[in-house]
């Protein structure tokens, strides 16, 4: 890729040039100022303007440069070898084919014909100087530059420079120190340039790029921001600041940059339009992503569009655009898919809320779950199974979702442990399953009962550490470790009485941004450990726990004719499916 945007060359490229009135004069000058402003389509007008009405060495020399500059080396080579057809002593069109010969990388043919230049001018043409100096400078691959020999070449002509008035030899030292990785060096001569032109647009832009390449974006954005103030027109600024903004994660102002990049610098170029679309894609604008995808049709042979649309169309809810766009691309290019192109695929899927979409969602997030470096996606099949209650799977990932993220939710222990609340009682249920004798079912329902257990332990714990509270973790854990030994309920109600009694005392007295209501909880926890203290045949604890009732709900009928019995008979045992939780606030684990 060409190394950005030099100064334009303006005065230097102007000594001994053929210029027969002002007016051409302007229009060159303007047309290098639109080369340096990445306005290449009306630079192309200018020049080709200019070399057809006076087609001798120098025009033909811009008229290469621009297509040099422009990536179009073959139309360059044609100009630069016109040019010095016209004028065997002018050495610019040499200086200029060195240029296509390093756009090549024949690094050896472009010296020889720089070198040969700067010995037939007797190394005293402080214009051949500088232009073979900018030759080395323009292409950022290490094949197709030579910063030493450009420094070199740069300083001779430095040296001539006894007023110290040319503010680009100082750009072009800077873009050369810019290839070596001489962050210090560049921005030194990038800030010696501005002391020679006050307020220089590329010298702020430059700088600033010195800073996006170092990965410090704020610092970056600053000098950017400076260059647009010091003209708002130079378009390349604003290409390198929406990079800027878009590694900060500020995608919107990433995408109105870019477009302002494209509004300032008029370019068609549908890699340019893409980039666009992506930026709006990250800013969650997908009606904004389509648009511009819209404009490519016909235009970009790229499989990449199938892919953004597809992202968008899911992000958009349109479903079945996005599965159709999203099986196209991955069929035309399966060497370039990526784990959002399943997770999309399989979100676009499951959003169609068919058995088959179901189906075909788990496939392709578990095809994108193990490349997914952003998202746990094992999560999203376990959620994809709990809402279509399968919960046996559904407990199966939210355990492969814990094992395998460095950070766990607590979320993800709070729907391990219902999941595996709500799988239990419906062991055995399943036709599908292989028989089980009743032995089995009591040992795998116990099974899942205590992973219940552990899991809400656990969620407790992590949120406790932070100075939280969860009381439902509590209430969840009695009534899984009740059931997990219902052939030995005194056992059951051994361990599920001090949970019950830590949920009462967290329920009662919340945390202040607590606004769950806690009342049918409370009403279960205390006739269940009615219910405990009449196995333990201790009536007046009992009778204690039915009044706490009654506390709460002063007309609960089975309440009052327990109290009206002679001998209080034991109330109905906790709920065997979990009622719907609320999800932990405090997301992540430990934090």
């Amino acid at each position: 890729m060409m190394n950005n945007r030099k100064q334009s060359l303006l005065t230097i490229l102007f000594v001994g040039a053929t210029i027969t009135t002002p007016l051409v004069a302007q229009d060159l000058q303007s047309a290098l100022k639109d080369i340096e402003a990445d306005r290449y389509t009306k630079a192309e007008q200018t020049l080709t303007k200019l070399a057809s009405s006076s087609p001798n060495a120098e025009n033909q020399f811009y008229l290469g440069y621009y297509y040099l500059r422009s990536g179009q080396t073959d139309k360059a080579k044609a100009a630069f070898e016109k040019g010095a057809a016209a004028d065997a002593k002018n050495q610019l069109n040499n200086i200029g084919l060195a240029g296509v010969a390093l756009s090549k990388g024949d690094g050896p043919a472009a010296k020889t014909l720089i070198d040969n230049a700067v010995a037939a001018t007797k190394s005293k043409d402080q214009n051949v100087l500088i232009r073979g100096g900018e030759m080395y400078t323009l292409f950022e691959d290490p094949k197709k530059n030579n910063p030493a020999e450009a420094i070199r070449l740069l300083t001779i002509a430095d040296e001539k420079d006894k007023k110290n008035e040319n503010s680009e030899i100082e750009m072009l030292l800077g873009d050369a120190y810019f290839l070596k990785n001489d962050g210090g060096n560049a921005i030194t001569k990038y800030e010696n340039a501005m002391t020679i032109t006050p307020n220089l647009a590329e010298a702020n832009y430059k700088i600033g790029r010195l800073y996006l390449r170092g990965k410090n974006y704020t610092k970056a954005q600053e000098y950017f921001k400076l260059a647009i103030q010091n003209d708002p027109e130079f378009a390349p600024t604003y290409l390198a600041y929406a990079d800027a903004l878009a590694n900060s994660r500020a995608y919107k102002s990433a995408a109105q940059n870019y477009e302002l990049y494209v509004q300032k610098s008029g370019t068609t170029d549908p890699e340019q339009l893409l980039d666009i679309a992506r930026y709006k894609f990250l800013a969650e604008d997908y009606q904004g992503a389509i648009t511009y995808l819209d404009q490519l049709k016909g235009k970009i042979n790229n499989p990449i569009i199938d892919r953004m649309y597809g992202w968008a169309y899911t992000a958009l809810g349109k479903n079945q655009e996005a599965i159709e766009s999203l099986n196209r691309f991955i069929n035309a290019a399966p060497q370039k898919v990526m784990a959002d192109d399943y997770k999309f695929l399989g979100r676009a899927y499951n959003q169609t809320n068919t058995p088959e979409g179901d189906s075909l969602a788990i496939v392709n997030l578990e095809k994108a779950a193990p490349m997914d470096t952003t998202e746990n996606l094992y999560r999203e099949i376990a959620k994809t199974f709990y809402d279509n209650k399968k919960y046996d799977k559904a407990a199966a990932y939210y355990t492969k979702t814990i094992q395998t993220d460095k950070k766990p939710q607590n979320n993800d222990y709070l729907w391990l442990g219902l999941a595996s609340y709500q799988y239990a009682p419906r062991v055995g249920r399943d036709s599908t399953a292989a028989p089980m004798d009743t032995a089995q079912i009591r040992q795998i329902k116990q099974m899942y009962y205590l992973k219940a257990d552990s899991a809400f332990s656990i969620m407790a714990q992590k949120i406790e550490a932070d100075g939280k509270k969860y009381p439902l973790a509590y209430y969840y854990r009695a009534g899984a470790n009740y059931y997990a030994y219902t052939n030995d309920k005194l056992k059951g109600a051994e361990l599920a009485t001090p949970l019950y009694e830590k949920f009462i005392e967290q329920a009662t007295t919340p945390d202040s941004t607590d606004k769950t209501d806690y009342k049918r909880y409370l009403i279960t926890s205390y006739k269940s450990l009615a219910g405990f203290s009449l196995l333990k045949k201790d009536d007046g604890k009992a009778k204690e726990y039915f009044n706490k009732v009654l506390e709460l709900d002063p007309n609960d009928e089975s309440v009052k004719k327990a109290l009206e019995d002679p001998k209080p008979a034991a109330p109905a045992a906790p709920a065997k499916a979990a009622p719907k939780a609320a999800p932990v606030k405090k997301k992540v684990a430990g934090k």
